[in-house]
């Protein structure tokens, strides 16, 4: 029998297959298919900004805690207890998922490669209207004047996200977009609590100072020049926002006695009108 069991291989004048390539590790192929520039989340977070997205997932946490606690205490369930309930677990949420990779893009088509978070909109855009409904509510605003301060507040953060995603000079034509909705925003804030109780004014104060500390992180962070480190960024972040949502819920929940005092002897004092 000639050689090559019959198939020809091996016989004179007939080349031998070429050997097989060795077979490329699966986990390495995935994980090179899934994130072609080597950077993953969480892996590749920083010990400090996974310790900040946690600090602001456990605040947020107590602030729906203590909510819920304050509504379950009443006789009846109050609006304001709720949406800031609403407010402190939609932030929990939104930060858990970012602590775990999720709503988070290593963004290289910029001038230099940086970290971005779309669940931070994601986040915002589920807790900021809560928390500007809940002043509107404790302010008694009427639907014609709440509804397009959600709505601007809506358009603010869909402006800053679409800056996230684009480069300059683009992205900063959303960023004065979201300025201009803050602007917007504050002076409606601002009237609609004039001459109203102090801790509403105090509160809309604190709004409007995050808000403003917001743009600035934007401009400076990773959506805009990346002037700020990563670490320095989240950190600022989370101080402001843990600050506007979370401390101001509180501040309100602590004086909702003073509120609803201050409510009950408006009404009275409408009636002998």
């Amino acid at each position: 029998m000639p050689k090559g069991l019959g198939n020809g291989y091996g016989s004179v004048g007939t080349p031998a297959p070429p050997p097989a390539a060795p077979a490329a590790a699966p986990a390495a192929a995935a994980a090179e298919a899934a994130a072609p520039s080597g950077v993953t989340f969480p892996a590749d977070f920083p010990n400090s900004v996974r310790h900040f997205l946690i600090i602001a997932c456990v605040a947020y946490a107590i602030a729906a805690a203590v909510a819920l606690f304050s509504n379950f205490s009443r006789a009846k369930f109050g609006a304001a207890q709720s949406l800031i309930f609403l407010t402190g677990a939609a932030g929990a949420i939104g930060y858990f998922a970012m602590m775990t990779g999720l709503g988070v893009d290593y963004k290289t088509i910029d001038a230099t490669p940086r970290v971005v978070f779309p669940g931070r909109y994601l986040t915002q855009l589920v807790t900021q209207p809560l928390l500007l409904s809940t002043i509107a509510f404790l302010s008694k605003l009427d639907l014609a004047s709440t509804v397009p301060l959600v709505v601007e507040d809506v358009l603010l953060i869909m402006a800053g996200y679409l800056g996230s995603t684009t480069v300059a000079p683009m992205k900063y034509f959303w960023w004065l977009s979201s300025v201009f909705f803050t602007v917007l925003i504050s002076v409606q804030l601002l009237a609609a609590t004039k001459g109203g109780h102090a801790v509403l004014r105090n509160a809309v104060y604190a709004v409007i100072v995050c808000l403003a500390a917001f743009q600035l992180l934007w401009v400076f962070g990773s959506e805009g020049s990346a002037n700020l480190g990563l670490s320095p960024e989240v950190g600022l972040y989370v101080i402001v926002d843990v600050a506007m949502k979370v401390a101001v819920g509180l501040y309100l929940i602590g004086n909702m006695a003073a509120l609803e005092k201050d409510g009950e002897q408006e009404i009275d004092s409408q009636q002998y009108v």
